[in-house]
């Protein structure tokens, strides 16, 4: 009897399931953890999901669908290794990460898998869209009539903002491309504001007809890229105020910060042994699912082993391939369980590229950092963590046994770090609702309204959002006052002279 309650109260939920599309298109496996963490909560509550990404699951469970966008990981892998020259500047960097965005964006889109999917004419309630300089993709969802989810890797950034109307005060939010606090300098200030102007003019001269050419090149038929844009209801924000310096979010930009860490990760039994086997600890070197520490420069790898074998410390290495020579405390795998390690208490010191989702894992598990930024927003991720007190930054050109000896002892050996990151964990923590339950409630909120229009602000021009009308209105007002003064003043003077004059 009881499992027969069991069995209808789940194929009740089955029956009022939604069909929901995941969008992770790109080729960084760390955004598709992020994705597929989302839309497995969502089958393991009934809903039909689909996802569209080039890491489909081992072992997906019911309800749960991969289009797999092959041939991508390849592609990207060829062109990443301008990121892992200590001499390659920010601006080229930036230069080249727009170029890769451009060139993924067509083969997205002309994948044979994804090609063959959309030609089955599927129909999806929702689609959840990581959408970040790929905005033209929205014509996925418009394809499956779906209301689409926008959903931000990073927590606030200039793009977003500029294309879904979030504001954005220059004067105290720092632009992603600046490693400024909340707290600027005149100086400052005035660097902000020049760098999102530009920023925004990038996104008007080159973003926006780029966008709107992929869109008219693959999907004729769509509306209008502004409609598109417009139909986007809700933003997932994957941030939490300790992960960014404060500032101002729409109703309809949800933040969701470490909603995919409500699972836990276990240890393998060989790691396990390890763990239980150090003597002082560990510390996990990890550069994220995009750069290779093995294509590092032979001297930087040298100099890190170097550095490795002279700690006291346990090292965890989450490296491809072989090293030199191997000293007895460091042990290398290609993959290692991320959030199980961060979580364990003999977890010294994290060193790290300082990827959005690494820095909060490590904030989340109150792990100190040694950051070695690479590209695209690591830097200021690491520069935050810098002066929020519980990470050492280190530049990849700076690093050798010295310096990397010298972080390891400080971060390690000073308690100030372990002290603030576990105040900034105790924060995190701090939540009145489960970032997970937050995410699950308002993708169902758009099932179940087909949209959350009332949730948005009308866009309106430029001028009227600076209230420059408003003001010109003002301005008019108070010239045609003080001039109807002036001359009610001066006619009166004339008026005292002539009679003067006649006296």
């Amino acid at each position: 009897m009881l499992l027969r309650s069991i069995l209808l109260i789940f194929a009740a939920t089955a029956a009022n399931g939604a069909r929901i599309l995941g969008v992770f298109p790109f080729p960084s496996r760390s955004h598709t953890i992020l994705g597929s963490a989302l839309l497995r909560e969502l089958a393991s509550r009934g809903h039909e999901v689909t996802m569209i990404s080039p890491f489909p699951l081992k072992n997906p469970p019911p309800n749960y669908n991969d289009v797999y966008l092959d041939g991508l990981l390849e592609m990207r892998n060829e062109r990443m290794k301008v990121f892992m020259s200590p001499n390659s500047s920010t601006l080229s960097k930036i230069g080249y990460t727009y170029d890769i965005l451009r060139i993924l964006n067509d083969a997205v889109i002309e994948n044979k898998n994804l090609q063959d999917f959309l030609a089955t004419k599927p129909k999806f309630d929702v689609a959840v869209q990581m959408l970040f300089m790929n905005e033209a993709l929205l014509g996925i969802a418009d394809a499956v009539n779906a209301t689409p989810i926008a959903f931000s890797l990073i927590g606030g950034n200039a793009i977003l903002n500029y294309f879904h109307g979030n504001p954005s005060p220059y004067a105290y939010v720092p632009h992603v491309a600046t490693t400024f606090k909340d707290s600027m300098s005149f100086w400052q200030r005035v660097l902000n504001t020049l760098v999102a102007l530009l920023g925004d003019m990038f996104a008007y001269l080159l973003m926006v007809p780029y966008q709107k050419s992929i869109l008219q090149k693959h999907f004729p038929n769509a509306p209008p890229f502004e409609e598109l844009l417009d139909n986007v209801d809700l933003t997932l924000v994957n941030s939490h105020f300790m992960t960014e310096t404060p500032r101002p979010y729409l109703t309809n930009f949800i933040q969701i910060g470490g909603f995919h860490l409500h699972e836990k990760q276990h240890l393998p039994d060989d790691l396990q042994t390890y763990f239980n086997g150090s003597k002082h600890g560990v510390i996990y070197f990890s550069l994220g699912t995009n750069v290779k520490c093995e294509e590092l420069k032979p001297s930087t790898i040298e100099s890190i082993l170097h550095a490795f074998s002279k700690t006291k410390y346990d090292v965890l290495w989450k490296f491809d391939g072989t090293l030199p020579y191997n000293p007895k405390n460091v042990k290398i795998s290609k993959w290692l369980p991320q959030k199980a390690i961060l979580a364990h208490p003999k977890t010294v010191a994290f060193i790290t590229h300082g990827g959005f989702g690494s820095i909060t894992e490590a904030i989340f598990h109150g792990v100190p950092m040694i950051v070695i930024p690479f590209f695209a927003d690591q830097q200021k991720n690491g520069e935050g963590s810098a002066q929020h007190g519980f990470a050492i930054q280190l530049q990849l050109k700076d690093i050798s046994e010295i310096s990397l000896s010298t972080a390891i002892e400080e971060i390690t050996g000073n308690s100030m770090y372990r002290d603030r990151i576990r105040s900034a964990s105790d924060i995190f923590k701090n939540q009145p609702m489960n970032p997970m339950e937050k995410a699950v409630f308002w993708v169902e909120h758009i099932v179940k309204h087909k949209g959350a229009k009332h949730m948005k602000i009308k866009k309106m021009p430029w001028y009227q959002y600076m209230l420059l009308d408003v003001f010109a209105f003002i301005l008019t007002i108070l010239s045609v006052f003080f001039l109807f003064i002036y001359l009610v003043i001066k006619l009166i003077s004339s008026l005292i002279k002539r009679k003067v004059k006649i006296q």
